[in-house]
């Protein structure tokens, strides 16, 4: 569904807390490919979820767990065999924490001519690495297999480049009526091999909160 942006957040060993503890499932759907993504459902982006709450598109508000919502949901998305799943930690695709920098949200920008809302690329954490020393793509790549510390307890490290899928060519605010950006995607994979930020995982949970400072672990801040 839509993004939610904190101010404040907590790492845990399994993700950010709170993120994807709630998926729709399809019974229909292909074994191992239950959950009902936006990147097959770009639908879904027009509803919004925050804490134990979601809002429609058309302006209605449900529990997460209520039954209307799920009447709802089912209808939205023309899936009558449509439930409702939770689990204790986040329910995510690949990787537990998924970040992105400002300087590689601009990059592309320039390099696509058109401005790109930084929701499209669903990071947990947008970093502005300005700071940081020039690499050969995007500042990011450069901290593959090295540790962070955010703030001053959470230390994460930096496991891999992200590889993209169409998720990120659709607009955050009209999913349903702008037209797929698919000259991002063919941009990425002409001059980017496809990836665009990184993946990482918690070392030592802690809390977390918009402008805090990031450090290399061991060495001066960026």
């Amino acid at each position: 569904m839509h993004g939610e942006r904190l101010a404040a957040a907590r790492l845990t060993r399994d993700g950010l807390e709170g993120d994807r503890l709630y998926a729709f499932e399809s019974q229909n759907a292909p074994p191992g490919m239950l959950r009902v993504s936006g990147s097959e459902r770009r639908e879904l982006l027009g509803f919004r979820a925050y804490e134990d709450q979601v809002s429609t598109p058309s302006g209605e508000t449900f529990p997460i767990d209520s039954p209307a919502l799920l009447g709802t949901m089912r209808e939205h998305l023309r899936s009558p065999s449509l439930t409702l799943t939770r689990d204790s930690k986040p329910q995510t695709d690949v990787r537990p924490l998924s970040l992105i920098s400002l300087q590689t949200i601009r990059q592309l920008s320039e390099e696509l001519g058109t401005f790109l809302d930084p929701r499209r690329f669903r990071a947990n954490l947008i970093l502005d690495m300005a700071a940081a020393e020039p690499g050969p793509e995007f500042p990011e790549d450069g901290l593959v297999g090295r540790a962070l510390r955010i703030g001053a307890v959470a230390t994460i490290r930096i496991l891999e480049r992200d590889p993209r899928c169409r998720f990120i060519t659709f607009d955050p605010d009209r999913p349903d009526t702008e037209e797929p950006e698919t000259g991002l995607m063919k941009l990425l994979h002409r001059r980017h091999d496809s990836r665009a930020g990184v993946y990482a995982a918690i070392l030592t949970p802690g809390p977390i909160r918009t402008g805090d400072t990031v450090h290399l672990v061991g060495m001066t801040g960026m």
